[in-house]
């Protein structure tokens, strides 16, 4: 909920650990992961609590140029941190620290009540009216409510709940691709000739190791090994050593190599994608459902903070529309015009998920080993091109500054995915494909001084930042 709509609407809030800032919230299984705020949802959280960047950097999140600051190692090519940015940056810090600071201002909020120590293990309801009415607490109290949302997470009961009113539960998709995510935290030694402060490395077309490394506050380091089933990282010493060391590129494994190990090595394998389709059969009045309890990705992608803040800005917004011109009604009144709000709210919501998620989606799909729930589709002619035409911009950017910052903007939600396909967009990635497959393996400038060297030649740094 959203400052503005607590200050007209009583909310109770039930989390047991909204006030316990050393402790992680329940729900969040990938707590101790790196995370990187996308801008989208760094402006999302500014535009709910000015001041919130502010102060979350006082708190020592590191400003980073996603862009200038990071650099990429896929496909065989390198990007190289330097000069070139197109406004994409984001704060740098632990989950723990975006939490610790967002908690502040949630707590801030007029009209806003925090019930902690408080369990939900169902759903009131009315079954004359069909509509929920609150939730039933574990100690047996019941909490009274006009609306109820559930922001409780991947492991939300929201199904079983529903089947237990008698309401027809959504169906699910699942994509499980056996991804296992390996941790550890470093403090690293001070390097002048160290430009870059997000390291990512990508082993395409093979796509069955990835590594991010990221910096943090107090001067700390994340790193993340990813391994897809049949190639996770081992746990012990020697082993984890030795998988950053067989990466691609040499960045990571030369970066940690001399730094200091302040955590143990742990993994995580809760990764697989799954989605709620509450858009084909919304809960009944009274009840939405955001967040990962709704649609959660594969956390390699990191757009879950981003989609869940956009999933409660669009609430808000379907909220305001309901009660539009009910100022100064009575409770009645209001909670009629709140009729229909479920299903308003979650037919937009699966619009707005859709790109994630088939961007997630799309590569697990494709790993040998995925289990799948969820519905088969044709592989027709337009399907097959469609994928080609991505894997295409992901090379190709590489090569273009322009589409390494129009596919930054996109990943980043600053602008919508249809940019990727306007005549600008189209025209670069046909003349990338057009020149490799003329000149493939021959060295040539391209429009933007970058060469382009065969598979055979030296490795190059260019004045564009790219290397191959």
């Amino acid at each position: 909920m959203t400052p503005a709509l607590c200050s007209t609407l009583p909310v109770e809030c039930i989390d047991t650990l909204l006030q316990a800032e050393t402790r992680r919230r329940l729900g969040v299984t990938q707590y101790k992961q790196p995370h990187v705020m996308l801008q989208k949802g760094l402006e999302l959280i500014e535009e709910i609590f000015p001041g919130y960047k502010q102060e979350l950097a006082q708190a020592g999140a590191l400003d980073v140029d996603l862009l200038s600051d990071i650099i990429v190692y896929d496909w065989d090519k390198e990007w190289l941190p330097g000069h070139h940015s197109n406004g994409t940056r984001s704060l740098a810090a632990s989950r723990h620290l975006y939490e610790t600071v967002l908690r502040k201002f949630v707590l801030r909020i007029n009209n806003l009540r925090v019930q902690t120590s408080a369990a939900v293990i169902g759903l009131a309801y009315n079954a004359e009216e069909q509509r929920v009415t609150g939730v039933h607490l574990k100690s047996g109290q019941m909490l009274d409510a006009d609306l109820v949302v559930d922001a409780s997470g991947k492991q939300s009961d929201v199904s079983k709940w529903l089947q237990q009113l008698g309401h027809k539960p959504p169906s699910t998709m699942t994509v499980e691709a056996g991804l296992q995510y390996t941790y550890r935290m470093y403090e690293m030694p001070e390097d002048p000739d160290r430009k870059w402060s997000i390291a990512v490395c990508m082993d395409n077309p093979a796509y069955n190791r990835t590594a991010v490394m990221v910096p943090i506050e107090t001067n700390k380091w994340q790193l993340n090994l990813s391994g897809y089933k049949g190639y996770h990282c081992p746990l012990d010493e020697e082993g984890f050593l030795q998988f950053a060391k067989d990466l691609p590129s040499p960045t990571i494994y030369e970066a940690i190599r001399h730094a200091k190990p302040v955590s143990d090595i742990s993994a995580y394998r809760n990764t697989g994608n799954f989605r709620r389709l509450f858009e084909k059969a919304p809960p009944p009045n009274g009840l939405c459902v955001i967040g990962d309890a709704v649609c959660c990705f594969n956390p390699i992608n990191g757009q879950g903070m981003t989609v869940g803040l956009m999933s409660s800005q669009l609430l808000a917004k379907c909220i305001g529309e309901q009660l539009k011109g009910t100022a100064g009604s009575d409770r009645q009144h209001q909670l009629a015009a709140l009729t229909g709000l479920p299903a308003k709210f979650h037919s937009q919501l699966g619009g707005l998920v859709d790109y994630p998620w088939t961007v997630s989606v799309g590569p697990d799909a494709q790993k040998p080993n995925a289990v799948m729930n969820m519905p088969q589709t044709e592989a027709n002619a337009f399907s097959v091109l469609l994928t080609k035409y991505f894997v295409a911009l992901q090379q190709a950017r590489f090569d273009d500054l322009y589409l390494m910052k129009k596919m930054t903007q996109v990943g980043h939600m600053l602008a919508p995915p249809t940019v990727l396909f306007g005549p600008d967009v189209v025209g670069r990635l046909l003349w990338y494909v057009l020149r490799n497959k003329l000149n493939f393996g021959l060295s040539k400038e391209n429009t933007n001084g970058t060469t382009a060297v065969g598979p055979a030649a030296a490795t190059t740094a260019t004045s564009n930042g790219f290397r191959r």
